[in-house]
């Protein structure tokens, strides 16, 4: 027997519409370099995505097995293109403009995009890649008429020529809820960028469960800053997850510099925003610099790796709390958050926040031993991390090569890391990344996180290298802070007695950055192979 309640399919048009009839005056607020150049609301931003959707419509382009690109930075024009797109029936593809040109092109013609949103800003971009994208018939230009430029993009299009043309009374239609919406590719850290193929139904119950007090604690009269760009993760579920929160928007456009950030932060009365450990450690540092605050700010979100003990407590020194949370491409955004309960101890609430958290209502986490046996959740045993629920990826998309789901139903995450008896999940290390000396495993977040709160370090990063004995050691490279001096000597010493010993780095190397992928994580792939050899012993084991 089936109940007797109505029924409606769970849609992204819905979060859009929701907003535009209770919250239509809410702003949405884009810069330009910590500037202001375009205000507009939720009922404006409503209406403009319905006119541009019949367009769409109109022109063939709006169809379950159409795939159209976006390649833009955050802007008003692209949140409508986030909603205009899949809320017509389409799949709309975030390309990503910070991937190389190859594997940029690649991504377009793995999709078959007929045709690509391209902002001013991408539009070299567009120009160089388009003889190598032959499914696009459209280049749709995020202008209006007068700013239209002089381009060699075939079937160019005015992107507002399409607003004005389109039916005002459209209507978001219902179809099954379980259709493709958008897709996001991954960094392209090794090999060709996978297709992840999020639905509706996955994406609205993520955003609709994590968007409370347990997750973003995002709601009426919040105001977010969405750092997050749209095509890493839909910009963390942001273009969703806001309008049904009911919480100003402020898009940061292409420049998310610190200066920027904080500009805008304090104009604009952000209370919510986040970034990866390397954005909030740059936005701690413009703070401290000019002397100033956060302003109205309240909490930052914080992903991709652990952010070390040192850092949480600088930034909330200043007040806002940090919310540390897991997720992936392939988790459509966060699948676990870690939230301090306001009510323990300053060491509880750290020991929290160090676990990348509990998972969201309807997911699950488990720890596998290699040959596959489940571990038991007790935050103790250290095993491969599994994931699973209705916002998790089955299958990458037109890749039947590549099997990221077990049989019973589990995507590997890439992780080892240890389940708590309340679920808390504890990643030690990415199964790539961590170091395995003499057939013992060495976490490197842990070493990098402990030696990142040294005095006159600024970032740490710990790999695993070659060596003659034990297999593999650590090497610890060190940014140092401006104006510091700190040696080997001093970093060493201020590891002894937090770590084993014989998880003492063989060698310490002084760097003046980092390399990073598109997102800000660090490509420890690429300083693996550059110091792959530096303990054999034609070369020594002295430090640098």
């Amino acid at each position: 027997m089936l109940g007797l309640m109505q029924d409606a399919p769970l849609l992204t048009s819905q979060t859009l519409a929701y907003a535009a009839r209770v919250f239509p005056d809410v702003e949405i607020v884009t810069a330009d370099n910590g500037r202001i150049a375009h205000r507009t609301t939720y009922g404006a931003a409503d209406a403009r995505a319905r006119r541009l959707a019949a367009s769409l419509k109109q022109l063939g382009l709006a169809d379950e097995d159409i795939f159209l690109g976006a390649l833009a930075w955050n802007t008003w024009r692209l949140f409508e293109v986030m909603h205009a797109v899949p809320g017509a029936g389409g799949v709309l593809h975030t390309a990503n403009p910070r991937l190389h040109e190859t594997h940029l092109a690649y991504t377009i013609n793995h999709c078959g995009d007929r045709a690509v949103f391209v902002d001013l800003d991408c539009l070299p971009l567009a120009e160089a890649i388009a003889p190598d994208c032959p499914s696009v018939r459209h280049w749709i230009i995020l202008a209006d008429k007068a700013d239209m430029p002089a381009t060699s993009l075939p079937g160019a299009l005015c992107y507002e020529d399409l607003i004005e043309a389109g039916d005002r009374a459209f209507a978001w239609p219902d179809f099954d809820e379980r259709r493709a919406s958008t897709l996001c590719f991954t960094s392209a850290t090794t090999g060709e960028p996978k297709g992840v193929l999020y639905s509706h139904r996955g994406t609205v119950l993520n955003v609709m469960t994590i968007a409370g007090k347990n997750g973003w604690n995002l709601g009426k009269g919040d105001c977010v800053l969405c750092a997050a760009p749209f095509f890493h993760c839909n910009g963390w579920g942001m273009p969703y997850m806001a309008p049904l929160a009911g919480a100003k928007m402020v898009l940061p456009g292409r420049v998310v510099s610190p200066q920027a950030m904080l500009d805008l932060i304090r104009a604009e009365g952000v209370t919510h925003s986040g970034g990866v450990p390397t954005v909030l450690m740059d936005l701690l540092a413009q703070v401290e610099s000019d002397g100033g605050d956060f302003g109205p700010l309240q909490q930052l979100w914080t992903g991709a790796t652990a952010p070390p003990e040192s850092l949480l407590r600088r930034l909330e020194a200043f007040g806002p709390k940090v919310v540390h949370a897991f997720g992936m491409t392939e988790t459509t955004q966060a699948l676990t958050v870690a939230v301090p309960n306001p009510n323990d101890s300053d060491a509880a609430r750290r020991a929290e926040q160090m676990t990348q958290g509990q998972p969201i209502f309807l997911t699950d986490v488990r720890a596998v031993s290699e040959d596959g046996l489940v571990l038991p959740a007790d935050g103790e045993s250290v095993g491969l991390l599994q994931v699973r629920g209705p916002s998790v990826a089955a299958a990458y998309f037109k890749r039947p090569d590549l099997t990221p789901v077990t049989a019973d139903g589990w995507l590997d995450t890439g992780d080892i890391g240890s389940v708590g008896p309340e679920g808390h999940m504890r990643i030690s290390d990415r199964a790539k990344d961590a170091i395995k000396s003499g057939g013992e495993w060495i976490s490197s977040v842990v070493l990098e996180n402990i030696a990142a709160g040294c005095p006159g370090v600024a970032e740490a990063c710990c790999i695993g290298v070659k060596h003659p004995r034990w297999q593999e050691r650590p090497l610890l490279l060190i940014v140092r802070a401006a104006g510091s001096d700190v040696d080997a000597a001093a970093v060493r010493l201020f590891l002894a007695g937090k770590i084993a010993k014989w998880w003492m780095p063989n060698a310490v190397r002084f760097v003046d950055s980092l390399p990073r992928n598109g997102v800000g994580k660090v490509l420890k792939a690429a300083l693996r192979e550059q110091y792959q050899a530096v303990l054999l012993p034609d070369l020594g084991e002295g430090e640098a």
